[in-house]
């Protein structure tokens, strides 16, 4: 910066100055008497020398002035001082410039050609012909250690610069120069409006040599937008001493940005590189306790990064954020959005990265956690969830802005506040689209892709996992446990979908035993976040082996009305408990249905299975065995025993030794009676063990093990028995 060399010089001119008073005024001669004798009026009569009348002193070398003194009056001492007034030198520079000082009175102290002390009071100015100016009320200069002090206010000015202070030192061996306290130093913008700085601190030292600018005790800078602020702030220099290179700011370090895209960086100490321009900013490097906060788009609300350290590289403009590296007690702070969630994340070490447009990726990296959380407002319910990993990789939009895709790998977990739990080797939350991806990964540590809500676990090769929703997604070796208890239930719901009352509990078909689990297995399945789970490709539902189970190619399951389908391909086997006609005592068998389509609805404790002309319904057990178009089997409140069955379509029973078939079929379990109509209906029973009857009629009544068939007659279809041959493979 040319203002310091201006500086520098200018002190260094006093020096001169006295240097050259002393020069001159030890060799002149004291002034001859009057003419006639009278003795000049004396100012000092102690002193050795006056002259009152002044005089101009000059010295040259090869014809080429060195300086030029000029002084109102001067008076010597025989001690070695000398006291000077209106005291004028001119300094022509080597650059053939020019640079003058002027003084009320100067004191110089010192043997021939020699200086030991000097001083300067009253209006000292130095001016040079490039226009700076310095201005004081008093100066003075010791020989023996090569300091001059200023001890009062002082001024400069030098183009759109200025400055002052109180007290000054400048140690001409050195090069040092030293505004001691409320030093302030501005400059004024250029024809564009812009290069407008003003620094304060308590004191400002230029090292020319050294090539160095320090300000001390609260340093504050203020240029272009920028306010920079330190206990100490070091500016170095590049050789020309005009450009800078660097700033270093030690002590409760900060740099606040303003206009359309503030930034603020803090830290206990921070160091910033400049490009060759000595203006544009390329990095900075942010020591202990150290914060960034990065302008939000639009003007939203900033986004944060604190660290133990943060390393900082700046694009072409020298604002933008293209690279960015922290490390130790990271946190990154996301504000929300007004339906979005705010995001705080956690980690080791960070490193992020993008292009002039700003960063756009973030690799976070050991004992990474990233939590979402927002308020309930109006319709929108609370949310606060956390999801945790080896490694996290951000993917946003320019300037770190709203994260587009969160890659998290190794050792996955996630939970939020209705206790709703995943877990994975690897995860990609699609945060606009609200998605968790869970998989295996490519060698990623972690369990297997599950997701439980404490009553609801799915263990798959893959899930897929709405956060808001609810909604669920898995496929390949999908097994899902549904526990035989209430689910929780979140605060104002947990999630933006529709959500249960919270005394609802979850139910699960009669049929199956209320205090067991469910097993299902699929190869798909596709929950809608609220209550139903459609389970597809050779689909299996149970209890354990000896217990209630369901195949089929696709089982939907409600979990909130406990009503059930399957489809294609359907076997059921029920434990129901029975009376044994024989024995009257009660004991537990197995019914095994099958059917093209089963609907159970639960409130009814009905279940209906419905066959195709080519894959007819079937139920088999103690009940007999019932083939028809369509069965229906309505169970008792507590869903282990059968209060009804009724068949329709083309039915026919094997039971107890006889074969009927009909058109409709009822038995019902409280007297074990069978009811079968049709047009006509017939029954084929053993009468003696070689031979076998036929009975028709339009209606056929007969129990459960027990009695003869009793027929009626509706008066269209009369009721015949005849002796018939008995089915051959009922002859044994």
């Amino acid at each position: 910066m040319r203002w310091q060399k201006i500086a520098r010089l200018a002190i260094a001119t006093f020096v001169v100055v006295f240097a050259g008073v002393v020069f001159f005024t030890m060799r002149q001669r004291a002034p001859a008497p009057a003419a006639g004798g009278e003795e000049v009026e004396r100012v000092d009569r102690t002193a050795a020398i006056e002259n009152t009348s002044g005089g101009v002193f000059e010295n040259s070398e090869n014809g080429r002035l060195r300086y030029r003194l000029t002084t109102e009056r001067h008076i010597g001492y025989a001690d070695g001082r000398h006291r000077f007034a209106g005291v004028t030198l001119t300094l022509p520079d080597r650059d053939d410039k020019t640079v003058t000082v002027t003084a009320d009175e100067a004191y110089v102290t010192g043997s021939p050609g020699t200086i030991e002390k000097a001083e300067f009071a009253g209006h000292v100015r130095l001016t040079s012909s490039d226009g700076l100016e310095i201005r004081t009320a008093s100066a003075n200069y010791t020989e023996a250690n090569g300091v001059l002090h200023v001890p009062g206010p002082v001024e400069f000015t030098r183009g759109r610069m200025k400055g002052n202070g109180v007290g000054a030192t400048y140690d001409k061996t050195r090069d040092v120069l030293w505004l001691l306290d409320q030093a302030h130093i501005t400059v004024a913008a250029d024809p564009t409006g812009a290069g407008a700085a003003d620094a304060t601190a308590g004191t400002a030292g230029l090292a020319r040599t050294e090539n160095y600018l320090k300000l001390t005790r609260h340093a504050r800078v203020v240029s272009d937008g920028r306010t920079i602020t330190a206990d100490d702030l070091t500016a170095r220099l590049k050789a020309d001493g005009e450009t800078l290179e660097r700033l270093e700011l030690r002590g409760s370090s900060g740099i606040t940005e303003t206009g359309a895209a503030p930034r603020t960086m803090r830290a206990a100490d921070i160091d910033l590189v400049y490009a060759s321009d000595g203006r544009t900013l390329q990095a900075a490097r942010l020591l202990e306790q150290a914060s960034v906060d990065l302008p939000g788009a639009g003007g939203a609300a900033g986004r944060r990064i604190s660290g133990r350290t943060i390393d900082m590289t700046m694009g072409p403009d020298g604002s933008t954020l293209t690279a960015l590296e922290a490390r130790e007690n990271v946190q990154v702070d996301l504000p929300g959005g007004a339906q979005t969630p705010g995001k705080q994340i956690r980690a080791s070490a960070l490193s992020a990265s993008g292009t002039e447009a700003g960063l756009t990726n973030a690799t976070f990296a050991g004992g990474v956690e990233y939590r979402e959380t927002r308020a309930a407002k109006g319709q929108l319910a609370a949310i606060d969830r956390t999801a945790r990993s080896a490694q996290l990789i951000l993917s946003t939009a320019p300037g770190l802005g709203d994260i587009e895709r969160a890659d998290f790998r190794g050792r996955f977990t996630f939970t939020d506040a209705a206790q709703v739990t995943a877990e994975a080797p690897r995860a990609l939350y699609h945060v606009a689209g609200d998605r968790i991806d869970l998989s295996a990964g490519a060698g990623e540590p972690g369990p297997a892709p599950t997701v439980n809500d404490g009553q609801f676990l799915v263990q798959a090769a893959n899930i897929q996992l709405s956060p808001d929703s609810r909604k669920l997604t898995a496929d390949t070796n999908v097994r899902s446990t549904i526990q035989p208890q209430r689910r929780a239930q979140p605060p104002n719901g947990g999630g933006t979908g529709p959500v249960a009352p919270p005394d609802q509990t979850s139910r699960m078909p009669v049929m199956l035993d209320e205090d067991r689990p469910v097993y299902v297995a699929a190869n798909r399945l596709v929950y809608d976040g609220t209550a139903e789970a459609t389970y597809s490709g050779k689909a299996r539902l149970w209890q354990d082996e000896s217990q209630s189970k369901i195949d089929a190619d696709t089982i939907v399951l409600n979990d909130r009305t406990g009503n059930l389908i399957a489809r294609t391909n359907v076997t059921t086997t029920m434990l129901l408990q029975d009376v044994d006609p024989a024995t009257k005592q009660k004991k537990t068998s197995q019914t095994v249905a099958t059917a093209d389509e089963l609907v159970y609805d639960d409130a009814k404790r009905l279940a209906v299975y419905t066959g195709t002309p080519a894959t007819r319904a079937t139920m088999k057990g103690v009940y007999g065995d019932v083939v028809a178009d369509r069965i229906d089997m309505y169970l008792k409140e507590g869903g282990n025993e059968l209060e009804r069955a009724e068949a329709h379509g083309r039915v026919i029973v094997t039971e107890g030794g006889r074969q009927a078939t009909g058109e409709v079929l009822i038995y019902t379990s409280e007297n074990d009676t069978y009811v079968m109509t049709g047009n006509p209906v017939e029954a084929i029973e053993r009468d003696t063990p070689q031979t076998c009857k036929k009975t028709t009629g339009s209606t056929l009544t007969f129990r459960r093990s027990v009695g003869s068939i009793r027929a009626e007659t509706n008066g269209l279809v009369p009721v015949n028995v005849v002796p018939v041959a008995c089915p051959a493979e009922r002859r044994n």
